[in-house]
C-alpha cells in the first residue's frame, strides 16, 4: 500500500511543476521555420513522451506512435500560459557567407506545444465537414473548407497531369479533439485545432503566434 502511495505521489508531482498542470496531449506547434510533420507530446512522471501520428487517419482517425523520450528535468522550457509550454533545444545554424565560405553556430531553437482538448459541438462529423468558414488570423486568411482543393484551376489541371494531389483540408481527430489537417500532395502539414464549432461560428487554437486562438462567425 505504502509503494503504490509512493508512486502515485511521484507522479502527481511531476505531473504539475511549479503549480502547472502537465496532463493531457500536447500538439507541437509549427511556424515557418519549422519543418517536418505534426507530433504530439505527453508528460509521464519525469519524461517527456514524443509521438508520431499515423500517414493516414483511419475514417479520420489519428493513431498515435511513441518515437522516443527525454527527461524534463533536464530541458530548458516555460509556461507561455496554463494551456501552452515553450521547450528550448539546441542545434546548429549553417549560414552562408560566398560559394566557398559559410560558417556554423550553436543556436538555441525554441518550440511551442499547446494543450488539446475534446472539441465543444452538437455537430455531426458530416455536418462538420459540410460547413464553410473563412478564417482570418494576423491578416492571412484561411478557407477553412474541407475535402475542397485549394489550389487554381491552372494549378489543378497541371497537378493532374503530373499525377500530383493539390492543397486541401482534411477533418481528422483525436481523443475526441477535431482538426482541420492541411494536406499538400498528399502529406500532411499541419493541423489546426478547433475548440468549438457549431453551424454559426468556429473557434481555432494552436497558432503559433498571437493571437493563439480566434472565433470566427
Amino acid at each position: 500500500m505504502r509503494k503504490t502511495t509512493f508512486i502515485i505521489l511521484i507522479t502527481m508531482i511531476f505531473n504539475s511543476v511549479n503549480g502547472k498542470n502537465l496532463s493531457g496531449t500536447w500538439l507541437m506547434i509549427k511556424d515557418g521555420a519549422t519543418y517536418g510533420k505534426p507530433m504530439f507530446i505527453e508528460f509521464k512522471n519525469d519524461q517527456i513522451l514524443h509521438y508520431d501520428i499515423s500517414e493516414q487517419s483511419k475514417n479520420g482517425a489519428l493513431e498515435k506512435k511513441l518515437v522516443y523520450s527525454e527527461k524534463f528535468s533536464e530541458t530548458k522550457n516555460e509556461f507561455v500560459n496554463e494551456n501552452r509550454i515553450r521547450l528550448y533545444r539546441m542545434g546548429k545554424t549553417h549560414t552562408v557567407i560566398s560559394e566557398t565560405e559559410f560558417k556554423i553556430e550553436n543556436t538555441e531553437f525554441a518550440t511551442d506545444y499547446e494543450r488539446i482538448e475534446p472539441t465543444k459541438t452538437d455537430l455531426t462529423k458530416t455536418e462538420i465537414e459540410e460547413s464553410k468558414f473563412n478564417v482570418e488570423w494576423n491578416n492571412e486568411k484561411i478557407r477553412f473548407v474541407f475535402n475542397k482543393d485549394f489550389s487554381s484551376p491552372t494549378i489543378q489541371e497541371i497537378n493532374k497531369r503530373m499525377k500530383r494531389e493539390g492543397r486541401k483540408m482534411i477533418l481528422e481527430n483525436l481523443n475526441g479533439t477535431y482538426f482541420g489537417a492541411i494536406y499538400d500532395n498528399g502529406i500532411r502539414e499541419i493541423l489546426i485545432p478547433i475548440r468549438e464549432i457549431s453551424a454559426e461560428k468556429i473557434t481555432l487554437y494552436g497558432f503559433p503566434k498571437k493571437p493563439y486562438e480566434i472565433t470566427t462567425n
